[in-house]
């Protein structure tokens, strides 16, 4: 699994977005697309594609982008590829949004150089997807995410509840997983007493 930084984020040739996606009967999972252009789509998530999915209809919500329909086109190590099949319209908008993001979304680096602290309150819990709830304590926090030390790890693009905080893994570590927020902190409201 690729190890990404906060989403979205975006380099000259691609554009890496949280989302959800539905494939075949309708079953659906936290994932993460990457985008090199508005007609292919890399989907990293939960669900263990086999050659039995090829071909199979796809359609993904993704952050930033919006609605991307297509099918399995090949399998990958975290996922598969998808072929974006919409109109000549639809195309032309995910390109746009692609463009634009590319535009004034910075890379990886430059978002990992955001003010990063250690609070004061490091324990907290992570809800899973199926409910359970497991114990964890924070390395580091910003505005928009924060580095977890937890013994179990949801997988990249899983959807979990950090202390009260709805947010997505995006990324796993040695020692636990790297978490970007739904709804970031305010800078009135991050401080090192901040309790998750």
């Amino acid at each position: 699994m690729l190890a990404f930084g906060e989403l979205p984020w975006a380099t000259q040739d691609r554009v890496t977005a949280a989302g959800r996606c539905t494939i075949g009967d309708g079953k659906e999972f936290a994932c993460v697309v990457d985008m090199p252009d508005s007609e292919t789509a890399a989907v990293s998530c939960d669900y263990l594609a086999s050659d039995d999915d090829i071909g199979q209809e796809v359609i993904c919500y993704v952050d930033g982008i919006g609605l991307i329909a297509g099918s399995v086109r090949d399998l990958t190590e975290s996922g598969f590829m998808i072929g974006v099949e919409v109109n000549a319209e639809r195309h032309a908008r995910i390109e746009a949004r692609l463009t634009w993001m590319r535009e004034h979304v910075r890379g990886l680096a430059d978002r990992r150089v955001g003010a990063r602290i250690v609070p004061k309150h490091r324990r907290t819990t992570v809800k899973w997807p199926d409910g359970r709830l497991i114990d964890a304590e924070i390395a580091d926090l910003s505005m928009s995410g924060a580095g977890l030390v937890l013994a179990e790890k949801p997988s990249v693009g899983a959807v979990v509840t950090v202390g009260k905080r709805f947010a997505t893994v995006i990324r796993h570590k040695e020692d636990g997983i790297g978490v970007a927020f739904r709804l970031p902190f305010s800078a009135e409201t991050f401080n090192e007493q901040v309790v998750l």
